[in-house]
């Protein structure tokens, strides 16, 4: 018999949704506004920074949040990332220079992951594995509308009240998320009596951050062959290998080695590591293609977006409710996974006068495959796992999907970047805005060369949702609890 929700339950569930939808929308509705700020604050060799500096403490900071959640329950735990992520957003919103702006985003991005992690873990104690069922296709909803709607609110933020409301706007959102988070109870398990493994999370901190720090900044602040990446490379591999040493040796380390041994568990998190470079890495630049190919503007580029947010948002909530009605969870990671392989295939052929009904259907073809997979990896994750463990195992997947979300930015970025600079003189890479003033044989060559470019990267997208498709079918399904 399944528990009854807590009275609180639709008021806390609120809560962990507002938290998410603000924390996910920071990333991509500052990416609009980076133009502004170059041109008010200086330093146009920063700006990459402003969005690097929240990716590498956001993955950096997820496994010591869903750590400390296991230990100290996850209520407070989200409660303190709501707080550092009000700081980080006021840091940033009153910035006056590019200094003071990529601080904020830093202590921004250390709270966001913190809530990305903490909102699955504090719903998950309060309901059974299979009832979880329900709230996954709301998360999934929260998380998919504010990664896909940013530009659309950035371009009206910005237009409206200017830049610094990209930050400053989301606080009073926050507020009112620690608000509702409270009325959740209490919950902390009984967990190991064994010291907080600092040097492990040192460890694993610095290696983490290292990796993000070497996929961001390579081909943007320095090239990929060079000594800077060299140095840095060597010092994240031995990191890594001194974390891992630690993990195996602590008494309760931050990421349990043991936890790997579980297929299931370890099935989801390789999945959802695949599933965040095809997201973030194959279909984050198609804004882009909106506006440098298409001309559009951001407000324009927002709306058409919607095809793929709809579906997303269907398929999530469709998702969650089927998942409470048949306990079964394998069979939506996997159609979805197979949904961005066709998706991905239909944008493949993609060329400046590519109809514009087909891009809307392979949108939304994409936007169904993210919202059937992502948040019920977080789910058979935890499903894999004890009690004890919710926290760890949920910041796990979570975390996977943001390191995969940074190598498939570096890498499929990478990949578009260099076409372009082969393709193209250096002075014709301008703003939409410069391109669309070229003339029309110049104009033509960007939009041909872009195109090529993003070709290339969904054809490399393809390869890693066919191995999240294959991490997905072939381990044995856990009978959710």
């Amino acid at each position: 018999m399944v528990n009854p929700e807590p009275p609180s339950m639709p008021a806390v569930l609120g809560g962990a949704l507002v938290a998410l939808f603000a924390a996910s929308l920071t990333n991509t509705i500052a990416g609009i506004a980076l133009p502004t700020i170059a041109g008010e604050l200086g330093g146009q060799d920063k700006v990459a920074w402003v969005a690097s500096a929240a990716l590498l403490t956001m993955t950096a900071a997820t496994p010591l949040w869903g750590k400390g959640a296991d230990r100290r329950g996850p209520r407070p735990l989200l409660l303190a990332a709501i707080a550092v992520f009000v700081a980080g957003s006021l840091i940033a919103g009153t910035a006056t220079a590019m200094g003071w702006l990529i601080t904020g985003r830093a202590v921004q991005g250390a709270g966001a992951g913190g809530i990305l992690a903490l909102s699955n873990a504090l719903v998950a104690g309060l309901v059974p594995a299979r009832e979880r069922g329900r709230y996954t296709g709301w998360f999934g909803m929260s998380f998919g509308v504010a990664s896909v709607a940013g530009p659309l609110a950035g371009g009206l933020v910005v237009g409206a009240w200017g830049w610094r409301w990209c930050f400053l706007g989301v606080v009073p959102i926050a507020a009112v998320a620690a608000v509702l988070v409270r009325l959740a109870p209490h919950r902390q398990l009984p967990t190991s009596r064994a010291p907080v493994d600092y040097a492990g999370a040192a460890l694993l901190t610095g290696a983490l951050g290292g990796l993000v720090l070497l996929l961001s900044a390579a081909g943007t602040a320095w090239p990929w062959l060079s000594w800077q990446n060299l140095v840095l490379g060597l010092v994240v591999v031995g990191l890594g290998i001194a974390a891992l040493a630690r993990e195996l040796r602590a008494a309760d380390p931050i990421l349990p080695p043991r936890l790997f041994r579980v297929p299931s568990f370890a099935a989801a998190v390789g999945a959802s590591f695949l599933l965040g470079a095809v997201m973030f890495g194959g279909i984050i630049y198609l804004p882009q293609y909106l506006q440098v190919v298409r001309g559009h503007d951001a407000v324009r580029a927002g709306l058409l977006m919607l095809p793929q947010i709809g579906t997303m948002i269907a398929a999530s909530v469709l998702t969650g409710r089927r998942i409470v009605a048949s306990g079964r969870w394998k069979v939506f990671p996997a159609a979805g996974c197979a949904l961005l392989v066709v998706g991905l295939v239909m944008l493949a052929p993609l060329t400046p006068a590519t109809s514009p009904w087909w891009l809307a259907a392979a949108m939304a073809v994409l936007g169904a495959g993210t919202g059937m997979a992502q948040q019920v990896l977080v789910l058979a994750a935890q499903n894999a796992v004890g009690p004890g463990d919710l926290g760890v195992a949920g910041s796990a997947a979570t975390f996977a999907r943001s390191l995969g979300g940074a190598v498939g930015v570096a890498a499929f970025g990478s990949v578009i970047a260099s076409h372009l600079r082969d393709g193209l003189p250096g002075d014709l890479l301008g703003t939409p805005e410069q391109i669309a003033r070229l003339p029309a044989a110049l104009a033509e060559t960007v939009h041909l060369t872009y195109t090529s470019g993003l070709r290339l990267a969904f054809l490399a997208a393809i390869p890693l949702a066919l191995l999240a498709f294959a991490a997905v079918v072939t381990v044995r399904e856990t009978p959710l609890r």
